[in-house]
């Protein structure tokens, strides 16, 4: 399986990864399905070849990407939250996240 497209994947349900010592953490919302962490056990080498590749110098920005793409899902999360809790100071702090600091692609103002 090519790793780009499983990291994806994995990424896609909220998981996260952390490169520890030769090991791999991996961190979800919830417990991924068992195809993929069977995947992920099987490319373990890969994807830590994959996760360091950044830390040699590829990408000056790239804890910046990283951080941003592993907070977005949470801001939402709150948006959401704030919205149905009619929480207008913290709906209109996760906006702003979301749109100046985070610069969430798939954000949009309601009009």
């Amino acid at each position: 399986m090519d790793i780009s497209l499983l990291l994806e994947k994995c990424r896609e349900l909220g998981a996260t990864f952390t490169p520890l010592d030769g090991r791999l953490r991996v961190q979800a919302p919830q417990p991924l399905p068992d195809e993929l962490m069977a995947d992920l056990k099987e490319a373990k080498s890969e994807i830590l070849a994959e996760l360091q590749r950044p830390l040699m110098g590829q990408n000056d920005f790239w804890l910046l990407e990283e951080w941003r793409r592993t907070s977005i899902p949470g801001w939402r999360r709150i948006l959401q939250e704030s919205i149905e809790s009619n929480n207008t100071r913290r709906e209109e702090y996760a906006r702003w996240m979301l749109r100046e600091v985070l610069d969430d692609p798939e954000y949009r103002e309601e009009s």
